[in-house]
């Protein structure tokens, strides 16, 4: 069993990964004994830096006498260093405009990350809720063409959906309006997955009184009100430039490589649900540094993250970066974000796993 760090350990640690993360540049002895007045021997500091090397949470590269921390440094910092501070009020009034300011949760979602990517400096994601829990609001449904239905179906959470269905002959508007009025009257109120599971059983008596226009109705319940986040997962993704200005992406090669990740949502989905699953069981901002992350193609940054809860349903708001971020700055943004988006924002802020 490793053995405790010791305060001084600590401390040094402590500089050392917000120095890198404030530079970008690898840390020396003599820079820590000079700016924060340490009362030791930049030997001493040294050796206590080798000390932290040889237990894995420092490592130098060969071209420096510099240390940068390790996974584990950041890790450790993280857990048990790291001071959260709170959001400005300036910060704060621009997400909550962003979350007031409109009522469709996709446009909320499509601002919200462009803000989180400007204001982070990282690469933003934010997932469209799942919505099988989403509860049923109002249905309608408007005739386009002789053939041709357009079923509105409105959430709770402020998402709506629309699908066309194919019908064989024209259908008058009485009739139309009463079968909009059986459905609403039946199905509204109760979640979509409930809908999918008990629809026929609760239209079956008027069947026969509706005849073709509720068969299409049956025939087509799967597609209607199916969990369309899980077949068509979608994320809003934003802080592309931001993300770029990082010394980490100065490369051709490094820009290559964050710019196939943007393109791969599948991945980023897989990912984020991932955290989004460890969020809901701790509820917590979940912090997950390179060699944590279960995917290849993430273990050179950090992700943050967090679920959000609106009307019902929920969905995840994080960043991607470079594991050398400003880790209180971006674990703030995301839990008050997540915080607005669920219309529960204080001074308070949740704990980190």
């Amino acid at each position: 069993m490793e053995r405790e760090l010791t305060p001084r350990e600590k401390m040094i640690l402590g500089y050392i990964v917000q120095e890198f993360i404030t530079t970008a540049i690898p840390v020396g002895s003599r820079y820590l004994v000079k700016k924060y007045n340490l009362g030791l021997s930049p030997a001493t500091v040294r050796n206590v830096m080798a000390d932290l090397e040889d237990m894995g949470y420092l490592w130098h590269p060969h071209t420096s006498a510099g240390r940068i921390p390790t996974d584990k440094g950041y890790r450790f910092y993280v857990d048990n260093l790291l001071e959260i501070k709170d959001l400005s009020p300036a910060e704060k009034e621009a997400i909550n405009s962003v979350v007031q300011g409109k009522e469709e949760l996709e446009e909320i979602l499509k601002d919200i990350s462009k803000l989180i990517g400007k204001i982070s400096k990282q690469l933003s994601i934010a997932s469209t809720p799942q919505i099988n829990d989403a509860i049923l609001t109002k249905l309608d449904i408007i005739s386009i063409s002789d053939t041709k239905l357009l079923v509105v179906i409105s959430l709770k959470s402020g998402l709506v959906r629309t699908i066309v269905l194919e019908v064989s002959s024209e259908i008058s508007r009485d009739k139309l309006d009463f079968v909009r009025a059986v459905l609403n009257e039946r199905l509204s109120c109760l979640t979509l997955r409930q809908i999918k599971e008990t629809f026929i059983e609760r239209i079956r008596d008027v069947e026969s009184e509706l005849g073709g226009i509720i068969n299409v109705f049956i025939r087509s319940a799967d597609k209607l009100f199916y969990d369309f986040y899980d077949v068509v997962d979608r994320l809003h993704i934003g802080g592309v430039p931001e993300v770029l200005d990082h010394p980490e992406f100065k490369s051709p090669e490094k820009i290559r490589d964050i710019m196939e990740l943007v393109e791969n949502e599948d991945e980023i989905i897989k990912v984020f649900q991932m955290l989004r699953t460890s969020a809901m069981e701790s509820d917590k901002v979940i912090v997950s540094i390179g060699e944590e992350n279960p995917e290849d193609k993430f273990k050179n940054y950090s992700l943050v993250a967090s679920e959000y809860r609106i009307g019902g349903v929920s969905g995840v708001i994080g960043v991607i970066g470079p594991k050398r971020m400003n880790y209180s700055r971006v674990i703030s943004i995301i839990n008050y974000t997540c915080k607005a988006l669920s219309g529960t924002t204080d001074s308070s802020l949740t704990g980190i796993d």
